[in-house]
């Protein structure tokens, strides 16, 4: 849907399948142990994500205008059912 919209592959990531020209960010590639280490850190409350916005998937073209106008400080998330 976002490649519809206009957002270029460099711009999106994807958790949950293998899309032609799109990273994984699954922890396939992860080095060792770094999972653990993530899981560590958000353990220990040291890992924190900020979130700039978030959508229900309904309205993911306002998600992806945010995002395309690279003034977000923090991650925009799309809610999905």
């Amino acid at each position: 849907m976002a490649r519809e919209l206009g957002a270029p592959d460099s711009r999106l990531t994807t958790i949950a399948a293998v899309v032609d020209g799109v990273l994984p960010a699954n922890g396939a590639n992860a080095a060792p142990g770094a999972i653990e280490e993530i899981a560590r850190l958000a353990a220990e409350g040291l890992l924190r994500v900020p979130i700039a916005a978030t959508f229900p998937v309904e309205e993911v073209r306002a998600a992806v205008e945010l995002q395309a106008g690279r003034h977000v400080h923090g991650k925009v998330v799309v809610d999905l059912p």
